[in-house]
């Protein structure tokens, strides 16, 4: 993850003080988490999770398993998942298990590939694609209220200006939106 990324998903949990990052990869959430926030990591590949330690408390763990994430209930105050649900069997359930870990008014930012055929069948890791809608649907099945969504992508020289805030607005007209748009970004938090 880019620094200026990491910077964007972070303005987007101002505040927070413990987050749970799933899918964490290499700890690149964590490596740029504001001073006195602490982030744990779940993540699939052991090899990843030896880098993300230098980070971020992070373990193995299958999020597609049936068993409930090791986490006592109400324990984050913000759950960032970044292109991840696109690639678990039930994203349903880990939804439902991020309900369980988060604290009531707890925020939930997650990136999830876009409907478009191409961008969500070209990686064979893909198990389903979502539209808006799909993706709304789910979220307000597990008990997590919408705040937003919104469309992001790799727009050319965004992350080296550090003009990644300025995306979703350009990904607004629909020639870049055609061009650029690769994902949806929903934010979401648990009822009070």
């Amino acid at each position: 993850m880019k620094p200026a990324v990491a910077c964007f998903y972070w303005s987007h949990l101002p505040g927070v003080q413990r987050v749970l990052d799933l899918g964490c990869a290499a700890g690149d959430l964590g490596l740029y988490k504001p001073e006195g926030t602490q982030t744990w990591g779940l993540e699939l590949d052991r090899v990843l999770v030896e880098y993300a330690t230098r980070y971020e408390t992070a373990q193995v763990w299958d999020l597609d398993m049936p068993a409930p994430l090791p986490f006592p209930d109400a324990h984050f105050d913000a759950v960032v998942a970044k292109d991840i649900l696109e690639h678990l069997q039930k994203p349903w359930r880990t939804l439902s298990e991020v309900h369980r870990v988060l604290r009531p008014g707890g925020i939930v930012l997650a990136s999830v590939i876009c409907e478009r055929g191409r961008r969500t069948w070209s990686d064979y890791t893909h198990v389903r694609g979502f539209t808006v809608r799909s993706l709304r649907q789910m979220f307000t099945d597990a008990g997590l209220q919408v705040i937003d969504v919104w469309r992001m992508g790799g727009v050319p020289l965004t992350s080296r200006f550090n003009l990644i805030w300025l995306v979703p607005y350009l990904l607004r007209f629909p020639l870049f939106d055609w061009i650029w748009t690769s994902s949806y970004e929903i934010k979401a938090r648990r009822p009070l």
